[in-house]
């Protein structure tokens, strides 16, 4: 049994959570009315972590819950001090923040008096994102950082990943994204030592890393890096090129729609149905097909809501990205005249913008949205009234300045926006400094379809003289 438990580890490592969740449930199989409770409960804590890596959280937490069940807290053990991490991650995953929150104070006082530094260390991390303001604030990451050293000294990758990954995760979330990379150029380096680069945090960590670069406006650099990242990803780690697919949508490759879908081959991946949902509902709005992006929308939230009903806060995202395609709908039929469309129409954008909304207002003061979050909700306001009664600049100018936090490319399309909103409103002389601004930015990037939109409207505006679009696109 021991020897499956450790396979079991050996495939988790690897990224095949799939097998790592047989082997241990082939150990649970094992267990015996003589089996000693301490390795029963080890078994079920065990299965129970390899349940989160393939989403089944609910199981997840009905076998942690069993695992604390088998050992008593008195005599404090490092079984059940495990076993008490692993279930208020799962906990946390279920939406029982209150259970979650109360096990881990209980158990890193056990920890310290134990003197079990690589467990102490995970119940910090696990403490850090859980109290108020999370990982987002400079105390959670301070709280972090401690943890990482813990981990560190007591030689625990693993944990010491997942302090890393927290820290580099909840400086993007903040806004501070140049400060997000180092902590993920020293996750991946430690996995890298470690030979556990397939492993789940890394992974997630490989996706981030790409996601700052290409939220920073360094595509070029996000591209290379994918590329060079490829080769050695299991299939099950294929989402971690999803913002070299964001770029390619940006930068006009329709082949991204195809190479977005196949992510969805095998059994169910969280992170892989993120990406294409973003990928998809984005392309929806590219190509014109708001029918596509609100049922991209629909169906995402659907399989990505938890057990406890939770909804991703990804939701505010696609939201606001099948908005634009609902938007640019009816503002077609409001120009023919088709006010029934409208109408219809105007009721999607309804429904999409309280979508938004109720995901934005979920998390209350204890996590509230971060600067990403808030300018997306933002974007959703702006794509909704565009939706319902036209251009409004001052909805557009509130999401530009949302957007300033660091995101280039959504920066730009909502300064594009901003620059039409004005136009409609006989503002043309304020509407030239962010169509301008906007339309440097796309020749730099090379998001040749937003820089078809800008030329077209600063042509129509007469928004100043306009250079030639191959001249502007960077050669590569």
């Amino acid at each position: 049994m021991a020897l499956t438990l450790r396979a079991s580890a050996a495939a988790a490592h690897a990224g095949d959570a799939h097998r790592a969740v047989s082997l241990t449930r082939s150990a649970l199989a094992g267990i015996g009315q003589d089996t000693d409770s301490e390795l029963a409960a080890r078994v079920r804590y065990t299965l129970a972590g390899n349940l989160m890596g393939v989403d089944s959280l609910t199981a997840a937490f009905a076998y942690s819950s069993e695992a604390l069940a088998m050992i008593p807290a008195d005599p404090p053990s490092r079984t059940w001090v495990w076993a008490a991490a692993t279930h208020v991650l799962a906990a946390r995953q279920v939406g029982e923040d209150e259970i979650a929150l109360r096990i881990a104070r209980q158990a890193i006082g056990v920890a310290e008096e134990l003197q079990l530094t690589d467990a102490r260390a995970d119940l910090l991390i696990s403490l850090a994102t859980l109290e108020k303001g999370g990982r987002r604030t400079r105390t959670g990451r301070e709280r972090l950082a401690e943890a990482r050293e813990l981990a560190r000294r007591s030689g625990h990758a693993p944990v010491e990943m997942r302090a890393l990954f927290h820290l580099a995760i909840g400086s993007f979330e903040s806004g501070e994204l140049a400060e997000s990379l180092p902590w993920l150029t020293e996750g991946l380096d430690r996995a890298r030592r470690a030979g556990l680069l397939s492993s789940p945090y890394p992974l997630e960590m490989r996706y981030l890393q790409l996601l700052v670069l290409y939220t920073l406006g360094r595509w070029d650099e996000c591209l290379k890096a994918a590329a060079s990242d490829a080769a050695s990803l299991p299939h099950a780690g294929a989402f971690t090129m999803g913002p070299a697919l964001y770029v390619a949508l940006a930068r006009g490759d329709l082949g991204a729609v195809e190479r977005a879908r196949a992510l969805l081959d095998g059994p169910f991946d969280w992170m892989a149905v993120m990406v294409s949902s973003i990928a998809l509902t984005d392309a929806g709005a590219l190509q014109g097909d708001p029918e596509a992006s609100v049922e991209q929308v629909r169906t995402a939230v659907a399989a990505l809501t938890d057990d406890s009903g939770r909804r991703p806060d990804l939701t505010v995202r696609l939201a606001a990205l099948a908005l634009a395609a609902v938007a640019d709908r009816a503002a077609a039929l409001r120009l023919s005249g088709d006010e029934a469309g409208v109408v219809r129409w105007a009721d999607t954008a309804t429904e999409l913008v309280e979508l938004a909304r109720s995901v934005a207002d979920a998390g209350g003061e204890a996590r509230p949205q971060g600067p990403e979050g808030q300018a997306w909700l933002a974007r959703a306001e702006a794509e909704w009234i565009r939706a319902t009664t036209g251009p409004d600049a001052a909805a557009w100018e509130k999401a530009v300045a949302a957007f300033d936090y660091g995101d280039v490319y959504e920066l730009a399309r909502c300064q594009f926006r901003y620059a039409e909103a004005l136009l409609a409103a006989d503002r043309r002389e304020e509407a030239t400094a962010p169509a301008r601004t906007a339309r440097e930015t796309a020749a730099r990037l090379g998001a040749a379809p937003l820089l078809a939109r800008l030329d077209t409207l600063i042509r129509r505006g007469r928004l100043g003289e306009q250079a030639p679009v191959a001249g502007d696109l960077p050669r590569r």
